[in-house]
């Protein structure tokens, strides 16, 4: 019987294209035909459920998640996979806000265990870390009758083991410059790569794009025969440390909602979420308002301007991009202006170091930089000769003296990768 550490060591023993920096620029040059063999090898079981896509640069993880509270919150059984992990690896795959128990995901790698092996020694090739994974959610999400499940691409889209599957509807958050290596130079390269999830009579929700973007999303729809809308308007009432208030529209319909996620490009999430409730709403599928004010107000997705502690306050956020970072520095400048600000920063590789410092490093009174326990870690010491500051390493150092020189009304800022994060939240 393999028990739940078994089957982690097992797929810590899968190539991961997360933590691999060197096998990451081969991902171009694959296809979906490992996911598609695995898939077909238990039945192709991903063909009895709804699925909603959602690819982008920056905040699919959010939007996901807000459309799946919502969806939860109207009474329907909702999957939601994502990635990467902060802490567990159970918190890719859940139902209803649940992680996939250990006793089950153990008992699916054990079953496809023997699928594994077979595809290693053919000519198809060994599976990756990410291949998998995603053969256990969409499995897990069948298995137990989800009425839909919301799937984020691990990375782009087009070539992502996610796009095996046809949804119902599609989303795109805002795209922006990154990955380069593997997704293209440029925003048009990129797009593509993002449209890759558009389907034939798929309708796609679209984020307010810049305009080299748009004009790829606009001709891919137009190619597919999909209609392609904008999501709605989202009008921001106030904001706080604890949250914000929000006006939105859907349809004749006007929702003020409470959403503890922090940010005003939070807000520009939520407004793609809400725009996929609608084109659910369109094919038929009912969800009240009084849900959807439920479902934000109950949605949790951590790791993203989360305030842990107070006196000193303590703000995780894994903004690994420029404009992941410059949503953070608008965020901090907002709700703690004049304040004196600790930055522990780590990044990994497949992003741009001086994009990202060139926008933290301004707000930062003192900075540690720090590195996760990754091979993608960026060395410390390339970091500290772009941002200054002084390295401590591993996160837990950093973190410890961080919160010995803080004030009780300063701010200690963990930035710059969710493995950060991660392993912050360990340490908190």
């Amino acid at each position: 019987m393999m028990d739940y550490r078994e089957a982690i060591r097992r797929l810590e023993s899968l190539i991961d294209y997360e933590r691999t920096p060197a096998a990451a620029a081969a991902a171009r040059l694959w296809n979906l035909d490992r996911i598609a063999y695995m898939l077909q090898a238990v039945g192709n079981p991903h063909r009895g459920v709804k699925f909603l896509h959602i690819a982008g640069t920056r905040g699919k993880g959010s939007t996901a998640a807000v459309t799946a509270y919502i969806l939860t919150s109207a009474g329907y059984r909702t999957g939601l996979y994502t990635s990467p992990h902060l802490q567990s690896f159970r918190e890719r795959i859940r139902i209803d806000a649940q992680m996939i128990p250990e006793a089950e995901l153990a008992s699916l790698v054990k079953e496809v265990q023997p699928i594994i092996e077979q595809m290693s020694e053919s000519e198809i090739g060994a599976p990756s870390f990410f291949d998998v994974y995603t053969l256990l959610g969409l499995m897990h999400f069948a298995r137990n009758k989800v009425d839909f499940a919301i799937l984020e691409p691990g990375l782009g889209g087009r070539l992502d083991a996610t796009n095996v599957v046809t949804p119902i509807a599609c989303a795109i958050t805002r795209i922006g410059i990154d990955h380069t290596e593997e997704l293209g130079n440029t925003l048009a390269q990129i797009a593509g790569e993002k449209a890759g999830i558009i389907k034939p009579g798929v309708p796609v929700i679209s984020s307010e794009q810049p305009e080299e973007a748009m004009e790829v999303l606009d001709r891919v729809c137009r190619e597919r025969g999909c209609r392609l809308e904008m999501a709605p308007m989202v009008e921001i009432l106030s904001a706080d440390e604890h949250g914000q208030r929000l006006r939105v529209s859907l349809g004749d319909e006007t929702l003020d909602l409470e959403c503890p996620l922090i940010g005003a490009h939070q807000a520009e999430n939520l407004a793609v979420a809400i725009g996929l409730i609608g084109l659910l709403r369109e094919q038929g599928f009912s969800v009240p308002g009084k849900a959807i004010i439920q479902g934000v107000r109950s949605v949790r997705w951590p790791g993203r301007f989360q305030i842990v502690r107070r006196r000193p306050y303590v703000v995780l956020d894994g903004a690994h991009d420029e404009t992941g970072a410059r949503a953070l520095v608008a965020t901090m400048e907002s709700l703690f202006p004049g304040r004196r600000v600790i930055l522990v920063f780590g990044m990994v590789r497949g992003h741009d170091p001086e994009a990202v410092v060139s926008q933290l490093s301004p707000l930062a009174d003192r900075i540690f930089i720090t590195a996760a326990s990754s091979p993608r870690a960026v060395d410390p010491e390339a970091l500290r000769r772009i941002a200054g500051g002084c390295i401590r390493v591993p996160v837990s150092e950093a973190i410890e003296e961080a919160l010995q020189e803080a004030g009780e009304e300063d701010v200690v800022l963990i930035a710059g990768s969710l493995y950060i994060v991660g392993e912050a939240m360990t340490v908190l």
